[in-house]
């Protein structure tokens, strides 16, 4: 749907949201068929020995192998140091008796880079015309810092009023709207954790659908895969169905940040639904 333009041209009027009908896209996100596919679990994921380990050597950020990475369509940059992990092993070998037997023992492998220790293609940073991520985050009061994170699949995440996003996330900026989505919600204030907790499935519900949303409002579904945000929506959710309350949250948090991107525009209004 396209945006009305103004017959006034000598007032510029401040940009308005697409006005998408919210409840018939809610009924999308909960009803129609949906696939996470292969989306997390790009990256192979380590022990808490191996994650120790690599953390004592400085790594902060994701990982894999030199196979891996050429994988997903980067290059290990010529003098980079693989960073080592422990590996279990089979020697074979024969008894007293001339059987062979096998046992199981575990040895160093320098074998994992870290993603800036790569180059490769990356998709240019994307934001909409007219919403300005910066503007948006002044108005939430919310701040965007760095990813610290060994585990590639961990696409983004948030705490207190801060959001941080993968390097390597599939689509940042639908990443970017789900983390924001949390705080906006109140699942990382401090004394939210509980209930975050307890009702985990509600809140990832929450936080993707605000995305789903979001993106569909700013006319940038091209920016996110619909079926994978679908299917993790209705993965956690399990069969079980929001109530009308978590469902009007979603949609008044999605028109908080909509709006806060947008130039000129009074926060104090939003649209009903």
């Amino acid at each position: 749907m396209e945006r009305t333009k103004s017959r006034r041209t000598s007032e510029r009027k401040a940009p308005e949201p697409l006005n998408i009908d919210y409840p018939a896209m809610m009924d999308e996100i909960l009803n129609m068929p949906g696939d996470v596919g292969n989306a997390y679990n790009r990256f192979r994921r380590y022990s808490l020995l191996n994650q120790a380990l690599l953390m004592s050597q400085g790594v902060a950020e994701p990982i894999n192998t030199f196979r891996g990475w050429q994988e997903l369509g980067r290059q290990v940059q010529k003098g980079s140091k693989a960073k080592f992990i422990i590996r279990p092993i089979t020697i074979k070998r024969e008894n007293d008796k001339g059987e062979e037997e096998q046992f199981m023992r575990f040895k160093p492998v320098n074998c994992l880079f870290t993603v800036s220790e790569t180059e490769g293609d990356d998709l240019p940073e994307y934001e909409p015309p007219e919403w300005s991520e910066k503007r948006a985050l002044g108005a939430l009061a919310i701040n965007r810092v760095a990813y610290e994170g060994l585990d590639g699949n961990v696409a983004g995440y948030s705490y207190e009023r801060n959001v941080a996003v993968s390097p390597v996330a599939p689509y940042p900026f639908k990443t970017l709207m789900h983390e924001l989505g949390h705080v906006v919600l109140g699942h990382t204030a401090a004394d939210a954790h509980a209930e975050y907790t307890q009702h985990r499935g509600i809140a990832e519900f929450q936080a993707e659908a605000t995305a789903y949303l979001v993106l569909n409002e700013l006319g940038a579904t091209d920016q996110m895969d619909a079926s994978v945000s679908r299917g993790y929506v209705q993965s956690w959710l399990s069969g079980e169905k929001p109530d009308d309350k978590a469902i009007r949250a979603v949609f008044s948090t999605t028109d908080k940040i909509v709006r806060a991107g947008l130039e000129s525009v009074d926060h104090s209004t939003s649209r009903d639904h």
